[in-house]
């Protein structure tokens, strides 16, 4: 904290998982091995349109299409570089994606603000110099929104209110 009030917040505060087995009971495993930035992009769909009695357009921002491309250097034992190398010659290859916000702790336990979403994840390079795979992550749908609770690093989400600030 500084003399302003304000918390910065820094970027291991908000973590990525990805559900490495999504057709069975969910397995989430930390995305973040490796890698050395990831940010989200939004790609908001913007309409505009033009009434003839304005000279300025109006806008609707009609959705949003999260991506992520992301560069992982290749560490073998890591479960999510597993997951991705698996799927390295696959067609729609699916996940679940859990993002928690871990600035946004409940009053009361240990629960944490948390959005979880389908996913779909299509590699786009495989090895070169620095034996590296680049990914492009892909939020599919309507997000749950709702808050987890971790034990022993892993969490387990819950669909509703966490009831914190």
């Amino acid at each position: 904290m500084n003399d302003t009030g304000y918390i910065k917040m820094n970027r291991d505060e908000w973590v990525t998982y990805l559900d490495t087995t999504p057709y069975k009971t969910e397995t989430w495993e930390k995305l973040g091995v490796g890698i050395t930035e990831l940010a989200i992009e939004q790609n908001p769909s913007i309409e505009s349109e033009k009434w003839i009695i304005e000279r300025t357009s109006r806008h609707i921002h009609e959705s949003n299409e999260k991506t992520s491309s992301v560069s992982q250097s290749i560490y073998t034992n890591d479960p999510c570089y597993k997951f991705i190398e698996a799927g390295r010659d696959k067609l729609n290859y699916r996940t679940h994606i859990l993002d928690i916000d871990m600035t946004r702790k409940s009053e009361s336990g240990d629960k944490f603000y948390a959005e979880k979403s389908d996913g779909l994840i299509a590699v786009t390079s495989w090895m070169g110099e620095n034996a590296t795979v680049e990914f492009d992550l892909y939020w599919e749908g309507d997000k749950e929104v709702g808050y987890v609770t971790l034990e022993a690093g892993k969490p387990t989400f819950t669909k509703g209110d966490y009831s914190a600030p």
